[in-house]
């Protein structure tokens, strides 16, 4: 060590260790300020976070394994479908009452003339102010089973179109958005019932998918010239046994109508 290690510092040197010293002070204050307010902003994120999902994000509702019973707030039971999933909105039980389904459910409704209940489908809405019904999708096909009240069933795009359900009735569209069906059942609990009388509509659709529907819904087979497959066709055929039904479509296409048994239909030029 040297003597100018002893040496006293000079007014300058005294200076700048306080000023050094100052700025350290600030420096630390400053890093626990905005480790302060960053703590307080996190607490405050978390805090939002927690009230965006308690009062804004809709319920999610899932059956993974086995079938699900809710009951909404306006004392609705919904029975989910294994896999199936029901979303509500927090707003839930509003003027209008509005779940959307994924999969399959059976609902209970409470009855409400003022607050009509809505299922929002993959492309159908079903709405009703209070009934037992069951509401099948899979795939592009839509069936609702109807066992007590009434039902109103339409398209999301075509919601003047409805179509009208009283007990023991099911609508289906057969996995075609241009078919609609009621048809009238022995069994309303039968996932895939057979018509003892139907309604159609069809709308700009395919000959080959509107006989194919018809097959399907009474059990019966149809014969018809195979250069008429994809003829359009836009027709209401009335609720009628499968013989009657099959008979209007050969008279609405200026078609000859065979009956040759209780289940097989043929129709000529």
């Amino acid at each position: 060590m040297t003597d100018h290690d002893h040496l006293p510092l000079t007014h300058e040197e005294k200076n700048e260790e306080v000023w050094t010293k100052v700025f350290d002070r600030i420096r630390r204050k400053r890093r626990r300020r905005n480790i302060a307010y960053g703590a307080i902003g996190l607490l405050l994120i978390f805090c939002c976070a927690i009230g965006y999902r308690s009062f804004v994000m809709p319920d999610v509702y899932m059956a993974n394994g086995n079938p699900t019973e809710i009951t909404l707030k306006d004392g609705s039971k919904v029975t989910l479908s294994a896999g199936a999933q029901l979303t509500v909105q927090k707003s839930f039980p509003a003027d209008t009452r509005e779940v959307t389904l994924k999969g399959d459910a059976v609902f209970r409704v409470t009855k409400s003339k003022e607050h009509p209940f809505i299922v929002h489908g993959a492309s159908y809405d079903t709405k009703v102010l209070g009934a037992i019904f069951k509401v099948v999708q899979n795939g592009a096909t839509y069936k609702v089973h109807l066992y007590e009240g009434k039902v109103l069933v339409y398209r999301k795009d075509r919601t003047e179109e409805v179509v009208k359900l009283k007990p023991k009735e099911q609508f289906t569209n057969f996995g075609n958005l241009h078919v609609a069906s009621v048809i009238t059942i022995s069994d309303n609990k039968s996932v895939q019932p057979k018509a003892t009388t139907a309604s159609f509509t069809f709308k700009e659709c395919s000959l080959k998918d509107a006989v194919h529907a018809i097959e399907q819904g009474y059990g019966i087979h149809i014969t018809y010239p195979a250069e008429l497959d994809e003829k359009k066709i836009s027709v209401t055929l009335p609720d009628a046994a499968a013989g009657l039904l099959v008979q209007t479509l050969a008279l609405q296409l200026n078609l000859t109508f065979k009956k040759k048994n209780d289940t097989t239909f043929e129709l000529e030029k």
